[in-house]
């Protein structure tokens, strides 16, 4: 690249940088990032980032065998300097293994080397002492990446197709079996644990929707005020955080709120104290199998499903959605990554790839998103997105059917 393109991007991230500075907004400080991402692009040689990329496998490992160590909870507490011989000390392990290892996570920011062979924590350290973070790294590292490894081999055995059977996903093809992969997380516990704290990891730090969309206009306005009346149902709601959330913020709120979930989480939460004061009403129900039995709620709402289907499976559910939504009055609300249609992230296209491999999922753009809707009869309200890591809310309703809550 000449030096008048890199003079040219360095001044775009010498501004985003100092709007960022200004402002402090999460927005700001992404559009930073992208910038100094795009000049640190632009000052690689292009085999130096393919090298790089290439060789990303090795961090991850080293990253895990340094946990596996217990080297990040002693590191994250240190004030000083501490010493190869310490951390080696831990397990106890050979001092040039651990110097080896502590070399990979010092590149990638994990720790900092102030004196050769001794070491200080970062941020990132303080991160890896919590078991969601954990969880992150030896999911996708002990799960996701033999499967990732696979996948190449599985897509050139089905001619490339895009896979949507979420019994014969990378993930079946490389473990040689036929049950979708919650099942086969169920019945390997170890695995399943990792995934749990992965997932809560992920999730931990976002807002509730509630705090971000625009509740009292687009659900509470004009709303059926007899208490009898659905108000929201949350399909797929596993413990209920959601609803509770949503009870928690807008107490007075007139309806029912609906929990529904396969009979098995349903005999789980069935009786729980938080959910009987907050009256909310668990209903089993399987999303692929039975009519939805709650006609005429106000909000039908997934968070995190479609992403785990294919367009397909996802067609079966929102279906049964449809048939049980009111004309003008009800409405879809989904909580999902909205990828942008043209330049999307690189966590948009990892996510992507992760539930691809795991389920046969599918992360959607604003189009593939609309032309999903459109096959089912639902029309797009919009698509509400805030600052961050790009997860966002599409609203729709029954198409053809004017609204009193349209823009």
């Amino acid at each position: 690249m000449s030096t008048e393109s890199i003079q040219s991007i360095w001044t775009e991230a010498q501004s985003s940088l100092e709007a960022f500075q200004s402002n402090g907004t999460e927005s700001a400080r992404i559009d930073a990032l992208e910038k100094a991402s795009k000049l640190t692009r632009a000052l690689e040689k292009p085999r130096d980032a393919i090298l790089k990329l290439a060789y990303t496998p090795t961090a991850v490992m080293a990253v895990k065998v340094v946990h596996d160590m217990k080297i990040f909870p002693v590191l994250a507490k240190a004030t000083s300097p501490v010493p190869v011989r310490e951390l080696a000390a831990l397990k106890p392990a050979d001092p040039l293994l651990v110097e080896r290892m502590m070399r990979l996570c010092v590149a990638f920011g994990f720790a900092e080397e102030p004196t050769p062979c001794e070491y200080l924590p970062t941020a990132v350290t303080k991160e890896m002492a919590n078991r969601t973070s954990v969880g992150v790294v030896e999911s996708l590292f002990l799960e996701f990446l033999p499967t990732i490894q696979k996948t190449p081999e599985y897509l050139q055995a089905t001619d490339y197709r895009n896979p949507e059977d979420p019994l014969f996903a990378p993930l079946q093809y490389t473990n040689n079996m036929t049950q979708d992969g919650f099942a086969w997380l169920c019945q390997h516990p170890d695995a399943l644990a990792r995934f749990n704290n992965f997932m809560e990891g992920q999730r931990a730090d976002r807002p509730h929707w509630a705090d971000w969309f625009p509740v009292a206009d687009r659900v509470l306005a004009n709303v059926d005020t007899n208490p009898d009346r659905p108000l929201i149902v949350d399909i797929g709601a596993g413990r209920g955080h959601d609803l509770l959330g949503f009870k928690s913020r807008f107490p007075d709120a007139p309806g029912k709120l609906i929990l529904e979930d396969l009979p098995l989480v349903i005999d789980e939460v069935q009786g729980a104290q938080d959910l009987d004061v907050a009256g909310i009403v668990p209903v089993k129900y399987n999303f692929f199998t039975e009519q939805q039995p709650i006609k005429g709620a106000r909000v039908y709402y997934f968070k995190n499903v479609m992403h785990d289907w294919s367009d397909e499976k996802a067609r079966i559910i929102l279906n049964h959605v449809v048939e049980a939504m009111e004309p003008g009055y009800s409405k879809l609300i989904m909580e999902e990554y909205i990828v942008p249609d043209q330049n999307a992230t690189a966590i948009h296209g990892m996510t992507d790839v992760a539930v691809m491999v795991f389920c046969s999922g599918l992360e959607r753009t604003t189009q593939q998103w609309t032309r999903l809707l459109d096959s089912v009869g639902l029309r797009v309200n919009k698509f509400w997105t805030r600052e961050g890591d790009g997860l966002g809310i599409v609203e729709a309703e029954l198409a053809g059917q004017s609204s009193n809550h349209r823009l």
